[in-house]
């Protein structure tokens, strides 16, 4: 009977053993997932974050160098409007058109011609002409609405002639939507979620339609106070890590789940845009 009793002791022991190690295995388990869910996230924002850089020092390059060919060939005409074709043509996956204007902002000359109605409109107003007029060099705006009817970007820089006199400029309309998903949407991986937005709280890059929405003035995002509390802090600082409660976007149901995020900076020439991935926890 006692030994009975003492075995009876030992496989209870074991026992507890047992289920104490596979509930500290289990738990092991779980944080070196969490924590390689974190480094995979990290290394995927700033791949694709520098990939983007890339992808707009490789624009600024075209219209630096397109800038150089109109100095000598003028701002309308055969040779301008050939210049203006091979920038549309050789970047017509990214870019809507390119542009002359004169110092006054008035447009001259456009690629694609379906464009050509634009021709004669003022863009005076735009952001990038008033720091571009300010400084003398390339500028970038944020997202604005367009004289062509549709929101978008524009990269606009100064042209002089040869004896280094300013006489108007060169501009490339783009989306962002297509200057980003090629390159971020391999890193979903259905798994994550990638969006950018300015520092004024506009998205201008989400795969969903609320693209183009402010996380701070629409009415959808006001009650969410976790979410907005997370985007302050995006805008606030060139990096870092947070979370926030919002709806799963890759659940057909949007049920209302805890997220973790990092955040990274991209954009030239002064403009800055954050970069966000998010996973659901």
């Amino acid at each position: 009977m006692l030994k009975m009793k003492l075995l009876v002791l030992i496989l209870s022991v074991i026992l507890v053993v047992s289920l104490a190690f596979n509930v500290y295995q289990q738990s092991t388990i779980s944080s070196l997932s969490s924590q390689n869910k974190k480094e995979e996230m990290a290394s995927l924002l700033l791949h694709d974050g520098a990939s983007i850089n890339s992808e707009l020092q490789k624009l600024d390059s075209v219209v630096l160098d397109a800038c150089q060919k109109l100095s000598s060939a003028g701002l309308t005409g055969a040779a301008a409007e050939q210049i203006l074709n091979e920038i549309y043509t050789q970047n017509s996956d990214i870019i809507v058109n390119a542009a002359t204007a004169d110092k006054n902002d008035i447009l001259l000359a456009v690629q694609p011609s379906n464009y050509s109605d634009i021709i004669g409109e003022d863009i005076t107003d735009q952001e990038q002409n008033i720091e571009m007029h300010q400084t003398m060099r390339p500028a970038v705006s944020n997202l604005i609405q367009l004289v062509e009817g549709f929101p978008g970007m524009v990269m606009v820089a100064p042209v002089f002639n040869s004896n280094g006199l300013f006489i108007g400029s060169l501009s490339i309309v783009f989306l962002p939507y297509e200057l980003i998903h090629p390159i971020v949407k391999d890193s979903v991986q259905g798994i994550y979620t990638i969006y950018a937005l300015q520092k004024n709280g506009t998205l201008i890059y989400d795969d969903s339609p609320e693209q183009g929405k402010n996380v701070f003035t629409d009415d959808e995002y006001q009650g969410y106070t976790e979410l907005q509390a997370f985007i302050h802090n995006v805008v606030n600082m060139q990096s870092g890590y947070g979370t926030y409660s919002y709806f799963d976007d890759l659940s057909p149901s949007r049920p209302l789940v805890n997220k973790e995020a990092f955040w990274t900076t991209i954009g030239i020439h002064n403009t800055e845009w954050r970069l966000v991935i998010a996973h659901t926890v």
